[in-house]
Parts: C-alpha cells; structure tokens; sequence
C-alpha cells in the first residue's frame, strides 16, 4: 500500500497539480526614448519558453536541475504546475531574461513576472 502511494503523487488531482507558478513575460524597453507624456509601455512575450529550475541552496537566484518548462500564450502569459519548493525561473526571449525567484506553496501558485531585455537603447 505505501508503493502504490508513493506513485500515487504523480497522477492528476495531486498537491503537484494544485501548485505551481504563474506569471506574465514582457519584452522592454519597446522605445528609445521614453518621457512621461509619452510613455512607451512593455510588450508580452508571446512564444517564449518558460523555464523553472530548482534553486540552488545559498544562492536565490541560481538555478539546478530544471523541473518544468512551458511556453507563453499570445498576452505573455504563462502557468505551469511544480511541486512546492523554490525554483528560479527565466523565459527566453529577447536579447536576456532576469532570473526570478518563486517560493511554491503547497495548494497554490506563486505569481511571478518575467522581464526581458529588448536591448534597445
């Protein structure tokens, strides 16, 4: 009976399922030159891959082993499920991505917005 539990962990309806990260990747600057009359607002990401990696012990913002991959939907939005722990996740577009921490809860997901350079200056 503990075997079968164990492999029972992976199946759907699982804390795994329940839990996760969420976010939005958006791609700026759009403009190079920006002033408050005219603002030049950051635009989603649509197509890029997600990556969620476990985090590394001492270090927020390094990534090891990763766990789950995803990509954007047309608005820049993603959502993948993880078990709960703390992951580093990046995207892959423009010209870099900041690497972002995310601390999962079990039965919830963590909100976290990806920022990706354009490289326009």
């Amino acid at each position: 009976m503990l075997l079968l539990a164990g492999c029972g962990d992976q199946g759907p309806g699982t804390t795994r399922d329940q839990s996760g990260v969420t976010g939005r990747v958006h791609l700026g600057p759009q403009c190079p030159v920006e002033t408050e009359s005219e603002p030049c607002e950051d635009k989603p990401a649509a197509g890029s891959e997600v990556t969620v990696a476990k985090q590394l012990p001492g270090d927020s913002y390094s990534g090891g082993e990763v766990v789950a991959r995803t990509t954007t939907d047309a608005d820049g939005n993603y959502r993948v499920a993880v078990a709960p722990g703390s992951y580093v996740v990046t995207a892959d577009a423009g010209m870099s991505c900041e690497l972002m921490d995310a601390q999962v809860e079990a039965g919830a997901y963590s909100t976290v917005d990806i920022p990706c350079d354009t490289g326009i200056r």
